[in-house]
């Protein structure tokens, strides 16, 4: 009963930490890098703004999708 309860407890706190991890990565500061030969257009999140805006660059971040619908969707 014990381990029971105790693997309830581990699961419950890991689907915590996992519906946490969207809200991380959007709150993720955009990233901002040198890469000319291999820029292009990227989206990021802006969490102030609650939108998706486009830039050119590489999307290294964690908070770069490669199209406006990978934004959105996430």
């Amino acid at each position: 009963m014990k381990a029971t309860v105790a693997v309830l407890c581990f699961l419950a706190a890991a689907v915590c930490v996992i519906a946490l991890l969207p809200e991380s990565v959007c709150r993720a500061p955009h990233a901002t890098t040198l890469c000319a030969e291999t820029a292009r257009t990227m989206w990021y999140f802006d969490y102030f703004t609650n939108k998706c805006v486009s830039y050119v660059g590489c999307g290294t971040g964690l908070n770069d999708f490669g199209s406006a619908k990978c934004c959105k969707d996430s």
